[in-house]
């Protein structure tokens, strides 16, 4: 006959009730014998908001039972060790020492075991509040996320209070925050919220207004200057081209400069080359392109900081003819240089590329003659260039995609050639030109804008103007396009307006921020926008 032994458990829901039920697990007549012994298990609740439905008590990792807030539960056991838990808390209560508890129980003992639980409030809040400085404000405001929530509306200063939030690390974001504006510190913070508390975060934001005038500057050359870049305010670099008839004859030179937030200081002469293109990494990596006047060879320049010295591998070999009009990277060491190569008959792309230690040079496509003018990438790996392909009848403006290792035509229009090509991300790319459309047999040049918003190229609409050469933006609502005549058009998202502040022809355009901006042309024109 099987023998039984049984487990005894005796329940007192506390002193006031005078008397104590029985649970019997198992068999037998008797449930307390002479080998066993209480633990009586008190607990006790403090604070502001106790546990609506209490706890569980768990005795030697059996399924809890329920246990009051302010209880005492006394559980005849067999002698020996035993392990109480208490659990099922809310986020708002702690157990004050251990939650696991272990006790020797006695034959004939009683063990008293207490736990002591602090309870606090709820819930707690945050108070987010942004205030903004300067001019050129976000005209439609911020949008704040709380923990990965939906996004809320906040203005420029304003104040927004979320409450009913669980004690803890909580994450606030500032989102929307326009282009010419910055946040002071972090755009994402972690706020600490305590029950019964509204924590505070503030967002510091400084904006600076968008260009509203341009006022020429003092160059000091009569060069046509073809190019302008920088990596701040107060060092941007332009170059050109200089013509002279003096007492040694007729000569031909580029020139480079630099602006240092006083002035603008030539930095470099060389004769015979037409220098066409600039941009560079950091303040003392910075490239320059071109080709020469009296040979078949491209010219690179090379800034180190200091000096200016050229670039050798650009050499034609005697069988083309080699020209530079642009370059660009996404970094020190992933930098592209396009143009076009004659070879006495047909001009074909010409691109090299830079890889950080050597210039080399790679293939376009060769059922094509896209002649390059310009190159731009949101990424190594989202690179375009831009030109004119003259194989095509009528000829037409064309635009190369890196993909991989090998460029690949995505546009090509008939009667249209691009000039220069700008993005603020891979979805969002402009490319600027001009179109020639023969009407009542004249020729009539207009200036074109092409769009891809990241599935296609569409045509822009843009106010009557001629050629366009060159863009620039600080984002996809802030773009400048410049062009013949002194015309500036501008796009803020949704349409582009035009200003001509000046009647030289326009070349290049680059800005550091939305309010400071250097356009520069043909008679040293150099016109500088600021709000």
């Amino acid at each position: 006959m099987r023998s039984c032994r049984p487990y005894r458990v005796v329940l007192s829901w506390g002193m006031t009730f005078g008397g104590a039920s029985l649970l019997a697990l198992g068999c037998g007549s008797d449930p307390v014998g002479p080998n066993s012994g209480q633990i009586a298990v008190s607990v006790t609740t403090t604070g502001g908001a106790p546990d609506p439905d209490g706890y569980t008590l768990s005795l030697d990792g059996r399924p809890g039972m329920a246990i009051a807030a302010n209880a005492t539960r006394i559980l005849t056991v067999d002698q020996g060790s035993h392990t109480l838990a208490l659990g099922g808390l809310a986020a708002t209560c702690e157990v004050q020492g251990e939650r696991s508890r272990t006790v020797t129980v006695d034959a004939g003992a009683t063990v008293p075991v207490e736990f002591e639980v602090v309870c606090s409030e709820l819930s707690g809040g945050i108070r987010v509040i942004t205030a903004t400085a300067g001019s050129g404000l976000d005209p439609d405001g911020y949008r704040v996320v709380l923990d990965a929530g939906d996004p809320q509306p906040i203005g420029d200063v304003d104040t927004l209070e979320v409450n009913a939030l669980t004690p803890g690390d909580h994450q606030v974001q500032l989102l929307d925050v326009a282009d010419n504006c910055s946040i002071a510190g972090e755009a994402t913070r972690s706020v600490v919220v305590a029950a019964g508390v509204v924590a505070e975060v503030e967002f510091q934001v400084d904006c600076v207004g968008s260009v509203a005038q341009w006022n020429p500057m003092t160059s000091g050359t009569e060069a046509d200057l073809a190019d302008v870049w920088g990596t701040s305010g107060s060092d941007v670099f332009t170059l050109g081209e200089l013509s002279t008839d003096d007492e040694n004859g007729f000569q031909l030179a580029s020139v480079i400069f630099h602006y240092d937030g006083g002035a603008w200081i030539l930095q470099r002469r060389i004769r015979d080359v037409s220098l066409r293109g600039v941009w560079g990494a950091t303040p003392t990596d910075v490239w320059a392109v071109g080709f020469d006047f009296l040979d078949e060879d491209a010219r690179v320049l090379h800034y180190n900081g200091t000096e200016w010295s050229v670039v050798p591998g650009f050499e034609s070999g005697g069988e083309e003819t080699l020209a530079l009009a642009a370059v660009w990277g996404s970094s020190a060491t992933d930098v592209y240089a396009v143009g076009a190569t004659f070879d006495g008959e047909i001009s074909l792309g010409l691109v090299f590329h830079y890889d950080g230690v050597a210039w080399q040079r790679t293939s376009t496509p060769e059922d094509m003659l896209p002649t390059l003018a310009d190159v731009w990438g949101s990424s190594s790996t989202d690179v375009y260039a831009v030109g004119t392909d003259q194989l095509a009848s009528p000829f037409a403006g064309i635009i190369l995609h890196l993909e991989g290792d090998h460029w690949t035509p995505v546009l090509q229009e008939p009667d249209l050639t691009l000039t220069s090509v700008w993005g603020s991300s891979a979805s969002d790319v402009f490319a600027a030109g001009f179109t020639v459309t023969e009407q009542d047999d004249q020729f009539i040049v207009a200036g074109a804008i092409r769009h891809f918003d990241g599935s296609g190229w569409t045509a822009m609409t843009i106010p009557n103007t001629g050629v366009l050469n060159d863009l620039w933006g600080s984002s996809a609502r802030d773009v400048f396009a410049v062009g013949d005549d002194g015309t500036i058009l501008h796009y803020d998202g949704t349409e582009w307006t035009a200003t001509t502040p000046s009647d030289r022809t326009l070349l290049g355009v680059w800005g550091s921020t939305p309010a400071d901006v250097f356009a520069v042309g043909n008679g040293g024109e150099i016109l500088h926008g600021t709000p």
